[in-house]
C-alpha cells in the first residue's frame, strides 16, 4: 500500500514562497499524540501482548510439557509483531518529518525527496508484517478449531474451504499493495504514485484489506460455532462455549474503528499515517491478546472447579466428624480401575438403635460399615482446552 506516496509527491514539488508556521495545527491524530507518545503507545501495546501472550505458553508448557501447533502460530505472531514494533520506532523522524511538513511547519529542502523515499521503504515491510501478524492469530485460532469439527465431516470440508479464502485473502493484500502504483517500481519514488487512479488505490487498499480480515473472521468464528446446536449440553454450556468461539469479534471491533479512523476522505492525503501507525498498533496487539484468550480461559476454569471440589471435600469431611466413633480411611492406587485412578476406603462406625418393641431405652448396635470411593483423573483431557475437552466428550461426536 504505497500510503506515502501522495505524501512525497507534494513534499518533493512545494510551492515557489512558502513561509512556514511553527505553529500550524496538524490533522488527523497527530493532534491528540507527540512522538514520544507514538512510541509510547506502540511498546505500551506490544508489552501488554507480550504479558498474555508468555502467560498462554507458561499455562499450556506447564499442563502439556510440551507446545501444540496453535502456540507455535501465536509465537510467530509475537515474533512479527515484535518486528513491527522496531520498525515503526525507526521510522518515527521520517514520519513526524512529513507530518509537520504537510502541516506547513517546515520548509522543504534537499532532503525531502530522500526523507519521503525513506518512509516509504519504513512502511512496506511494516504494512506486511500487520497483515502476516493478524494471519498467524487467525492461524492459530483455525488449528484449535480444527481439532473441534474434525468429527463432523461438513464442517471440516467447510474449515479446508475456510482455510483457503484466508490463504487467498491474505495473498491478495500483498498484491493489492504491490501493485498501487503504476509501474509498482513507483512505490519508493518520490514525486511518483501520485496519479487520481493511485491515490484511490491507496485508500481501496485499506478497505480491502480490513474488508478480507473482518470476513475470514467471521468464517472462522462461524465454524466452531455452527456445531453447537448438535451437541447435547445445557444451555448454559452452549452459552458459554459460543462466548469463546467469538473471541474474534474483538478483533473485528478494532478493524473497523482502524478502518475509520485512518481513512481521510475529504483530504488530500488518502491516509492518516499518525493514525495508521496508532491503530495498527492497537490491532496487532489486540490479535495476540485474543488470541493467547483461550488457554487461559481453561486454566480459570480448572481453578474454579478445584475450589469448589475443595469446598465439597471439606464440608463432607465436616459431615463425617460428626459421626458417634469416627472415620478411618485407606488409600490404593489402581486397584483394577487404572493407572489414573485413586481408591479410598472409607470405614464409618455408626449407632444403629433398638425398635421400641424390644423396650431398650439408649441402646444400640454399632455396625462398623466401609464404603469404596475411585476418583479417575484423565491426563488426556487436561492437555486439551475446555472447549475442546467438552466437545469430545459430547455423545454426539
Amino acid at each position: 500500500m504505497s500510503i506515502t506516496a501522495t505524501a512525497a509527491a507534494t513534499a518533493a514539488t512545494p510551492p515557489a514562497a512558502f513561509t512556514p508556521h511553527p505553529d500550524a495545527p496538524l490533522s488527523g491524530a497527530a493532534r491528540s499524540v507527540s512522538e514520544s507518545g507514538l512510541v509510547a503507545v506502540v511498546w505500551v501495546c506490544f508489552s501488554i501482548a507480550t504479558l498474555f501472550a508468555a502467560l498462554r505458553l507458561i499455562v499450556r508448557f506447564r499442563g502439556n510439557h510440551f507446545f501444540l501447533a496453535d502456540d507455535y502460530w501465536i509465537m510467530f505472531a509475537w515474533m512479527t509483531l515484535l518486528t513491527m514494533a522496531i520498525l515503526q520506532t525507526l521510522q518515527m523522524p521520517s514520519l513526524w518529518y512529513l507530518t509537520y511538513l504537510r502541516a506547513g511547519r517546515i520548509v522543504p529542502d534537499q532532503s525531502t525527496a530522500h526523507k519521503t523515499e525513506q518512509l516509504t521503504r519504513w512502511q512496506f515491510p511494516i504494512i506486511k508484517l500487520f497483515w502476516t501478524t493478524l494471519w498467524s492469530v487467525k492461524a492459530s485460532f483455525m488449528t484449535v478449531f480444527f481439532r473441534l469439527v474434525k468429527p463432523f465431516p461438513v464442517i471440516r470440508r467447510l474449515w479446508y474451504c475456510v482455510a483457503v479464502i484466508a490463504a487467498l485473502a491474505y495473498i491478495g493484500c500483498w498484491l493489492s499493495s504491490a501493485l498501487t502504483c503504476n509501474p509498482p517500481s513507483d512505490y519508493f519514488k518520490a514525486g511518483k504514485c501520485n496519479s487520481p487512479r493511485e491515490v484511490w488505490n491507496q485508500s481501496f487498499n485499506v478497505i480491502y484489506s480490513t474488508t478480507v480480515d473482518v470476513a475470514t473472521d467471521l468464517m472462522i468464528m462461524a465454524l466452531p460455532i455452527s456445531i453447537l446446536p448438535s451437541l447435547k449440553l445445557d444451555k448454559r454450556r452452549k452459552i458459554g462455549l459460543g462466548i469463546a468461539f467469538s473471541l474474534g469479534a474483538i478483533i473485528i471491533t478494532v478493524a473497523i474503528v482502524r478502518m475509520t479512523q485512518v481513512i481521510k476522505p475529504n483530504s488530500t492525503d488518502a491516509v492518516d499515517l499518525i493514525g495508521l501507525a496508532i491503530w495498527g498498533a492497537v490491532e496487532t496487539a489486540t490479535a495476540v491478546i485474543v488470541g493467547s484468550l483461550p488457554p487461559l480461559k481453561a486454566l480459570l476454569s480448572r481453578n474454579l472447579k478445584k475450589y469448589h471440589g475443595s469446598s465439597r471435600t471439606k464440608g463432607s469431611r465436616y459431615g463425617t466428624a460428626r459421626t458417634p466413633q469416627g472415620l478411618a480411611t485407606h488409600r490404593s492406587h489402581g486397584g483394577g480401575y487404572g493407572p489414573n485412578s485413586e481408591s479410598r476406603t472409607v470405614m464409618v462406625a455408626e449407632s444403629i438403635p433398638l425398635d421400641a418393641m424390644h423396650n431398650q431405652t439408649g441402646g444400640g448396635i454399632y455396625v462398623q460399615r466401609s464404603y469404596q470411593t475411585t476418583v479417575e483423573f484423565d491426563e488426556a483431557s487436561s492437555r486439551e482446552d475446555d472447549e475442546v475437552g467438552i466437545i469430545k466428550r459430547d455423545p454426539q461426536t
